[in-house]
């Protein structure tokens, strides 16, 4: 049901330009599911009413939740929101059987959660006229044994990874006040910007970056069959893996003392935990036979923000792909990850204002060119290059640092969160849960000790990375899809 406001209906009008950058290109909604262990501060804490005031007073200060995707005569799009015609979000209660002891039993697996209807049907994303599919999507479900199980789902254009848990730790902030809900301060993920965040030059490049793809040629159907490998779902797997952070950091260690780098040079814990993942998939991919021997392209996600001068807060974050072209040679030998890891530092150090500046104008440009000259929905003509499955490419998403365990509604922390990630050898990585806590009432709490990569690969593949001695040594399976 859409949340019902009342007199907290934000009142003045917004909006946010989403083909300035590249932030439409991610049209699709993302779910995850946290789970809260019983007690009977949880039976308190997160009653319906309770949960249903401090939602309505979280989203009074966050607008763009009520937004929907406006195009333009220019066919530009804005994600707007009128006060006069909201497009609120929804929530649901229900009361299930499950309890939180059989979820934990089965790892908390999502398609456990799926069959005992702890998730939602997840819609299309994309960007269509009169889209007024709502912006966020909840679902709190109360387990048998008093635990409880929050489902958020959210349109990736509108709200980030990090600002979604931003808003969902929010909403508890406002929820675990002592007498009722009140007002939490809002956090810097959440502030509005007016305008596109990347500033356009007015330049008109007519060559792109590599890292971007755009062909007015087909349709977006005949495009979308162009870009994916053909595979049946069936033939797909996936799974969570841990890896401990001391056995990440022991990768780090080593790589700093193997002397592949230069005087004053470092590696970051992601360009090491990048290039292991890398030589494992792709040793996984070739044993299997699901693709070719030869050499891979190999992606991160990174924010454009930091390298352009932006403030590292609000809503949106410009994204790129950051690439790499390595060797065969490189991929499937282990002794050869220091040298990936350094390589993959230096190629995110390659990515200068000047050189996504020029992507971010040449985009720009492009896109009008495509409205001016009649094509319809530009915005479903753009796609990241590494994303074409068809091709030999591995990508690490680092989302490690992104509040996936703050939200406590005043019972403490989830103990567990999981999603699910759809699309084959791109790794998304979330931080593991903290250590359950002594005392939930106070004092500091404690950081995770774990990362859990959430990998989906071609069955023969992914039978092919559980025999792999590397990844094996440090990657434990925690739960199936």
């Amino acid at each position: 049901m859409r949340v019902d406001m009342g007199d907290k209906q934000p009142r003045e009008a917004c909006s946010r330009r989403i083909t300035g950058d590249t932030q439409f290109m991610f049209q699709f909604y993302k779910p995850c599911i946290q789970f809260y262990a019983p007690s009977g501060q949880t039976s308190t804490c997160m009653q319906q009413e309770r949960l249903q005031a401090s939602l309505v007073v979280a989203l009074h200060s966050c607008p763009l939740l009520f937004g929907r995707f406006v195009i333009q005569k220019d066919l530009s799009v804005e994600l707007a929101y009128d006060p006069r015609a909201p497009n609120s979000p929804t929530i649901e209660f229900q009361h299930v059987a499950v309890t939180y002891g059989e979820l934990a039993a089965g790892g908390f697996a999502y398609s456990l959660a799926r069959t005992h209807g702890l998730d939602m049907d997840i819609p299309d994303g994309a960007i269509v006229r009169g889209f007024d599919r709502p912006m966020l999507m909840l679902k709190v479900s109360f387990l048998g044994d008093g635990g409880v199980a929050v489902f958020n789902m959210s349109n990736h254009v509108a709200f980030d990874g990090n600002a979604i848990f931003s808003f969902l730790a929010h909403w508890a902030r406002c929820n675990a006040q002592r007498q009722s809900p009140q007002p939490a301060e809002l956090p810097d993920e959440l502030q509005l910007y007016a305008t596109s965040l990347v500033p356009h030059t007015g330049r008109q490049p007519l060559e792109g970056p590599r890292e971007i793809s755009v062909d007015a040629s087909m349709t977006p159907a005949e495009l979308s069959e162009h870009t994916a490998k053909l595979v049946s779902p069936a033939d797909v797997c996936a799974g969570v893996f841990e890896i401990s952070l001391a056995s990440l950091a022991d990768m780090k260690r080593a790589v700093a003392e193997s002397g592949v780098l230069g005087a004053g040079e470092w590696v970051s814990s992601a360009a090491v935990l990048t290039a292991f993942v890398a030589q494992c998939v792709a040793r996984a991919n070739t044993a299997g036979q699901t693709y070719e021997y030869g050499g891979w392209t190999v992606f991160q996600t990174l924010d454009m923000r930091r390298p352009l001068g932006l403030a590292q807060r609000g809503l949106g974050s410009p994204l790129m792909l950051a690439e790499l072209q390595v060797g065969p040679e490189t991929l499937m030998d282990p002794a050869q990850l220091p040298t990936l890891a350094r390589d993959v530092r230096r190629s995110v150090g390659r990515y200068s204002a000047e050189y996504l500046q020029d992507a971010m104008d040449w985009m720009h440009a492009t896109y009008g060119r495509l409205a001016q000259s009649g094509v319809d929905q530009p915005w479903r003509h753009f796609w990241f290059s590494a994303l074409n499955t068809n091709r030999r490419t591995v990508g690490v998403s680092c989302m490690d640092r992104i509040p996936v365990y703050e939200a406590d509604f005043g019972a403490g922390r989830p103990r567990m969160a999981r999603s699910f990630n759809p699309r084959p050898n791109y790794v998304i990585v979330f931080p593991g849960p903290p250590p359950p806590p002594q005392d939930t009432t106070g004092g500091t709490l404690a950081a995770h000790t774990a990362l859990h990569l959430y990998v989906t690969l071609e069955r023969p593949a992914m039978r092919e990375l559980r025999r792999d001695s590397q990844w094996a040594a440090r990657c434990t399976l925690i739960s199936d899809f």
